[in-house]
């Protein structure tokens, strides 16, 4: 007695060509127009997540280069080449799977052949799988053979891990990236092969089976495929959802409803039933907070998506909270989910989130059971309990603008002191605490950004109509005057002035620096010619190496550090803060603490 085994439907549903493939949009033009002008690149990389179709890609390609009618993005299907490769028989055609030959004797073994011509086809193809998990050797055995393969050789590699993929087998393929689908695609693509195998079905079992396939359509179709064998032939949503293990969308529904009137005590008995059933505590936390995400977008939008298959009930629940409360429910759920695995037991953990959510309402109010908050309060900042506060209050700016620093007056400099604490800032809104001098052109310093344009100093100064000489007392705001970037500018900002003189029309300067690379004579000489051109005339310029204290970075740093120990101080007086740490246990973490902005009365 004959018995035929069905097919699986991922298997029977297989793309053949490039019409029949779903979601690759992109990647289908690109290797349409290289088919049909015959511009084939000897490489190809497909890359993506599993089952968005990075093999079944390769072989279509396979069939569209030995297909006896030609090279073509429409291969015939029917001659020999395009049957044996669809039966995965073609001689020519050489799948590996890189998870299981790994080694480079494999490798060499490999390449030895493709030095050969094709036995039957056009085109000798080789498709690597998951090539990322080749070794290091196996990589290098094959880049000479990748780099400058035989004219009949193509190489497709596919990998769900390009960032394992070493930088010299990158360079010498055409990527691609496969994209997951998204589920309202997934759902129709299940939907049209469902009606052509004549199977009865229900759009929200599809709405289902597409969200937790996560944009892999053959994880879809293997789903489909259970979800037929579980229901006997119907595939209805209550099946699907109970193979699933799906939540229930009325049960959170009612969750957000006791929420928005503000029983505590239905509120709880429905956590207890659900606790009673077992239920996904993580999955309806995430769908809290995903249907906390479609409210808030209708609130600004202006209304629901006519295509949401839950118009209807979320429509209910649209005029029941606020912007405020969307934000924090939606901010709760995703904490508590993350941290789920931390309560004592989940259940615990679920109803410790929902009574979070009941209790900390827009503008400091406690909900009591019974009790709705108002949806037009204002909102604060919600943060978790013992969680990082951030450092800067959204209701209250902290004031943070620097002084500048006073200058000492010139002294002896064997005597001269080091530079007094500047008096206590008052800190702008503008303040910078980072390094703001350019250092993008020669020397890449760790803790540098790129600064706001300095504004344009002119080629001549005041000093050189005057005869005036810098001082150790305006030293630190010439030093950021004299038109340099990059390490010149650096160099000037780290050196403080041990004196100055003429010497006819020649102005010396002796500088001195904690760098040694600043003393180099290539560094003298650019640092001359700045000089030069801020004064107007030939400078002649000696760099001592030693310790430096007076320089205009020293300056701005001070300044930067006061400007800091201020707005710490600010915080800690802060009342907006004090209500956090008193209402949610919320701790400052030490070292996080950063002024509004980064500007300063002296960027350098």
């Amino acid at each position: 007695m004959n018995q035929t085994v069905s097919q699986a439907l991922a298997r029977k549903w297989r793309p053949r060509d490039f019409d029949s493939l779903v979601g690759q949009a992109h990647v289908v033009k690109a290797l349409s127009h290289a088919l049909d002008n015959q511009r084939l690149h000897h490489a190809y990389l497909f890359t993506g997540t599993r089952g968005v179709g990075k093999t079944t890609i390769a072989r279509i390609l396979a069939r569209a280069v030995n297909c006896e009618q030609g090279i073509s993005r429409t291969p015939c299907g029917k001659c020999q080449a395009c049957v044996e490769i669809s039966q995965g028989r073609f001689v020519d055609l050489l799948e590996v799977d890189a998870a299981t030959n790994t080694r480079v004797d494999e490798m060499r073994a490999l390449l030895e052949n493709a030095m050969y011509a094709p036995t039957a086809g056009r085109y000798k193809v080789y498709v690597i799988d998951e090539v990322h998990m080749l070794s290091t050797s196996a990589f290098n055995a094959m880049l000479k053979t990748l780099e400058e393969p035989p004219g009949h050789v193509l190489f497709i590699l596919a990998t769900t891990d390009p960032q394992k993929i070493p930088a010299t087998v990158l360079s010498r393929c055409l990527q691609f990236a496969l994209r997951q689908l998204p589920p309202d695609q997934l759902a129709d693509h299940l939907a049209h092969i469902l009606t052509a195998e004549q199977i009865a079905f229900e759009p929200g079992a599809l709405r289902l089976l597409a969200k937790a396939a996560r944009g892999s359509v053959r994880d879809a179709l293997s789903l489909t495929d259970q979800a037929i064998a579980y229901s006997a032939g119907h595939v209805g949503e209550e099946t699907v959802r109970t193979m699933l293990g799906a939540v229930d969308q009325q049960v959170v529904h009612q969750l957000l409803q006791a929420l928005a009137q503000g029983d505590g005590k239905a509120l709880l008995e429905l956590s207890n039933a659900l606790a009673t059933a077992s239920a996904p505590f993580g999955a309806i936390l995430d769908e809290l907070a995903a249907i906390a995400y479609r409210l808030s977008v209708a609130h600004f939008a202006g209304g629901l998506d006519a295509d949401d298959p839950d118009q209807a009930a979320l429509q209910n629940l649209q005029g029941a909270f606020g912007a405020e409360d969307l934000q924090l429910i939606y901010q709760i759920a995703t904490h508590a989910r993350a941290e789920l695995h931390l309560a004592p037991e989940e259940a615990i953990g679920f109803s410790m989130a929902l009574v979070r959510m009941l209790a900390f309402k827009p503008g400091g109010q406690v909900a009591v059971a019974g009790s709705a908050a108002p949806a037009s309060a204002k909102a604060f900042a919600p943060v978790a309990p013992k969680a990082s506060v951030p450092v800067q209050p959204v209701s209250k700016p902290v004031p943070v603008a620097p002084v500048k620093a006073e200058v000492p007056q010139a002294v002896p400099l064997a005597t001269r002191p080091a530079p007094p604490p500047a008096p206590t800032p008052s800190l702008p809104d503008n303040f910078d605490e980072s390094p703001p001098w350019d250092t993008a052109d020669d020397l890449p310093v760790a803790q540098a950004k790129p600064a706001a344009p300095a504004p344009t100093q002119p080629a001549v100064h005041a000093q050189s109509a005057s005869g005036d000489l810098p001082s150790a007392a305006n030293w630190p705001q010439v030093s950021q005057e004299v038109p340099a970037k990059g390490l010149t500018r650096q160099a000037l900002v780290q050196a403080e002035l041990v004196e100055a003189g003429r010497d006819g029309d020649v102005l010396q300067i002796v500088l001195r620096t904690a760098i040694k690379a600043y003393t180099e004579p290539s560094m003298v000489t650019r640092l001359e010619a700045a000089l030069g051109q801020y004064y107007g005339s030939t400078v002649r310029l000696q760099m001592q190496f030693g310790e430096a204290q007076q320089t205009a970075h020293a300056v701005q740093s001070e300044t930067r550090r006061q400007a800091l120990e201020g707005a710490k101080q600010a915080l800690q007086e802060d009342p907006f803060l004090k209500d956090i740490q008193n209402l949610m246990g919320a701790t400052v973490v030490s070292g996080s603490e950063r002024t509004l902005s980064n500007t300063g009365p002296a960027d350098i």
